[in-house]
């Protein structure tokens, strides 16, 4: 049985899309619809390789993909900019809490020593969405698109927080959903909880502390 997790004096990091809110629907319609309106039916196979990563990073992996099958997808800049102007109209219609996240906030506020976002999302984006659910001023930093060298799976967005607070691995906590976050916290040495509500892979990773379905589930000492 996995021990109870503490957040007492921790560095609280926290993915955003999938495991704040609700925004990875948002964008696998946004390229399953792309997609369809070019009578392609790869829609969801593409889909797929946006969860837990930058639009560069997926629209890289589109293309080699592409190649494979014969698919030609255009420029990748051209690509990025229809994805995200499709992705923006679609969040700013309103984007939905991760189910008890809003509940956590005060708690987590008053008892960690330092909380952050680490995205690979714009962080006007994410500011955005905070700002419509009230919460923009609660994070103390936000690590988003631009701010690191390489997209989750590398570890790069967590090593580059890691650096810039002049923190100890041991003293982080890491809230992720995807393959590809886990994937990056894990290989900056962070222990972390899986939340499982929309991530694409609901398998649960045995190298997480623990997995929550929502934050419903969470619990602490």
């Amino acid at each position: 049985m996995k021990k109870p997790v503490q957040i007492d004096d921790k560095i609280l990091l926290f993915d955003f899309d999938g495991t704040i809110v609700e925004t990875e629907v948002l964008a696998r319609e946004v390229i399953e619809t792309y997609f369809r309106e070019r009578n392609s039916t790869e829609g969801s196979r593409f889909a797929n390789l946006i969860v837990g990563k930058t639009w560069k990073l997926a629209v890289e992996e589109m293309q080699r993909e592409a190649t494979q099958i014969g698919l030609h997808l255009g420029a990748s800049d051209v690509l990025i900019r229809e994805f995200k102007a499709r992705y923006q109209e679609r969040f700013h219609r309103g984007v939905n809490l991760i189910p008890g996240f809003e509940k956590w906030l005060p708690e987590f506020r008053k008892r960690a020593r330092f909380m952050g976002i680490v995205t690979g999302s714009d962080r006007s984006e994410v500011e955005a969405i905070l700002g419509a659910h009230q919460i923009n001023g609660v994070f103390d930093r936000i690590w988003g698109f631009g701010d690191y060298a390489e997209s989750k799976p590398h570890p790069s967005p967590y090593l580059t927080a890691l650096a810039e607070i002049g923190a100890d691995p041991a003293d982080v906590l890491v809230f992720e959903d995807s393959s590809a976050g886990m994937e990056s916290a894990y290989r900056a040495g962070l222990g972390w909880i899986q939340v499982s509500h929309e991530n694409h892979a609901r398998i649960p990773d045995p190298r997480s502390l623990k997995v929550i379905r929502d934050w419903t589930e969470f619990t602490t000492p």
